[in-house]
């Protein structure tokens, strides 16, 4: 697993500013979950919205 994240960070240099934040919180959630809080909203028309907030401060490596 460590080296799949290895790999995605790699990738994550060449995706825009935004992908890069959802991912990054996405792998903080499977990486800390129990850090991380998750929230999904779905509304009656089927939108969906993710929402991931954590009391962690960022390591320096995750940090933009």
């Amino acid at each position: 697993m460590e080296h799949a994240f290895q790999n995605m960070a790699q990738c994550l240099a060449h995706f825009p500013p935004i992908a890069r934040l959802r991912l990054l919180a996405f792998m903080h959630l499977v990486e800390y979950p129990d850090t991380t809080k998750a929230t999904l909203e779905v509304t009656p028309s089927g939108s969906m919205r993710l929402t991931l907030d954590t009391k962690v401060a960022p390591d320096q490596a995750h940090r933009h």
